[in-house]
């Protein structure tokens, strides 16, 4: 009723604002291609179509309509487009957390502390200790910004390394894309909500390696396909398994503490029917018809303002009223706590305190990697094949 309500206020206030040009596309041309693309429909059936998804959905639809600002209404609407409709879900739920193998978690940690504690934090050259220039999504001032700890040989090793992981979580085959980090955030930093890249970024994962003493715990928050906000609290050597262009994800609390570290690795599916290049092309077409349309406010509806490609819920606790103990959205919020259980696949169902699965759980563990054809002898979760050096 709400909708049908907001597309009657649509057609009478829409030739107050006719945009003549979306990107390289006319937008009379754009709503032509956008009825042969069969989106005719509003609101749309989401994908996955479930009641969870349909809530967190159609809220953020009514939330978008009442941006003021032109360029961040279309940069919302993309994004939402690409969340609720373009982006294919791969998994159950868009989340799950597992223990990474103990020799890739020393290997990242040598890197750490090697740069933190021996030789001092930033290199003058820039080359593999730098701080991060800015970007919208993270918030905090200069002295803020985050540490980048690279070394571009040992991310892809470990990025390639890591792949059937990924694969057993998504249960597809996948293609590296980039691991990027280690990135230390630093006290005084926020990382509002957001999807990543859906060319590029589509299954990924954020492999915590280490952290400060004085740092405060800081949750990764996710939103999954069944409608609740996962806030999970990593350990070191945990990894969250995501699907990073479809599920917002951030850490929009304010951190606390002298740093905290990871590791962000990402894939694309390796079938050659996915084509990133088509998914940019049709989000655009799928933004609605009324997007340019400033709807009026409505009561109990939070605002909802846009950072670059980021969000956030201004007047809520965290930025984000499911992290706002006096929201009703905050009903819908999990807690999670690692470590997570080695060869096995935390998710919705398990009990998020114990990290027990629930009763008729059916998950096989990790199988080593044998799902890949040639790759029989997998990886040994903790055979390291290194020497144990001292952290």
């Amino acid at each position: 009723m709400v909708m049908k309500s907001l597309l009657l206020f649509c057609c009478t206030t829409a030739l107050l604002y006719s945009p003549t040009v979306v990107h390289s596309m006319s937008e009379e041309h754009r709503l032509e291609q956008r009825q042969k693309h069969g989106y005719a429909q509003w609101p749309p059936t989401v994908v996955p179509n479930t009641p969870g998804w349909n809530r967190i959905m159609n809220r953020r639809f009514e939330q978008i309509s009442r941006i003021r600002n032109r360029d961040d209404k279309w940069n919302a609407w993309v994004a939402i487009m690409t969340s609720a409709l373009i982006a294919t879900n791969y998994t159950e739920n868009g989340w799950g957390l597992t223990r990474a193998p103990d020799h890739i978690t020393r290997r990242l940690q040598r890197r750490l502390n090697r740069t933190l504690l021996e030789e001092g934090i930033i290199d003058p050259s820039g080359k593999s200790t730098y701080k991060e220039h800015y970007i919208p999504v993270i918030g905090g001032e200069e002295h803020a910004r985050p540490l980048m700890i690279t070394n571009a040989h040992d991310n892809r090793e470990i990025l390639n390394e890591m792949t059937p992981f990924f694969e057993w979580w998504s249960g597809i085959d996948l293609k590296p894309s980039i691991a990027y980090g280690i990135r230390a955030y630093r006290n005084d930093s926020n990382l509002l909500m957001h999807i990543d890249k859906p060319t590029s970024h589509v299954i990924s994962g954020i492999y915590h390696v280490g952290r400060s003493e004085d740092a405060e715990p800081w949750p990764i928050v996710i939103e999954d396909f069944h409608g609740n906000t996962n806030q999970v609290y990593l350990t070191p050597g945990d990894i969250l398994f995501y699907e990073s262009s479809k599920c917002n994800h951030g850490r929009p609390q304010t951190f606390y503490g002298g740093y905290y570290a990871s590791l962000f690795m990402h894939y694309a599916p390796a079938s050659p029917d996915f084509d990133g290049k088509a998914l940019l092309h049709e989000r655009d077409l799928a933004v609605p018809p009324h997007w340019h349309v400033d709807f009026p406010p409505q009561d109990g509806l939070d605002e909802f303002e846009m950072v670059g490609t980021s969000f956030k819920e201004p007047k809520c606790k965290n930025l984000l009223c499911a992290l706002d103990d006096t929201s009703e959205q905050s009903k819908n919020t999990v807690n999670w706590y690692g470590p997570a259980p080695k060869g096995m696949i935390v998710t919705n169902g398990w009990d998020p305190e114990t990290m027990e699965p629930p009763k008729e759980w059916v998950e096989r563990g990790y199988d080593g990697g044998k799902r890949r054809e040639g790759n029989a002898d997998g990886i040994d979760s903790d055979n390291s094949g290194e020497e144990e050096d001292e952290l």
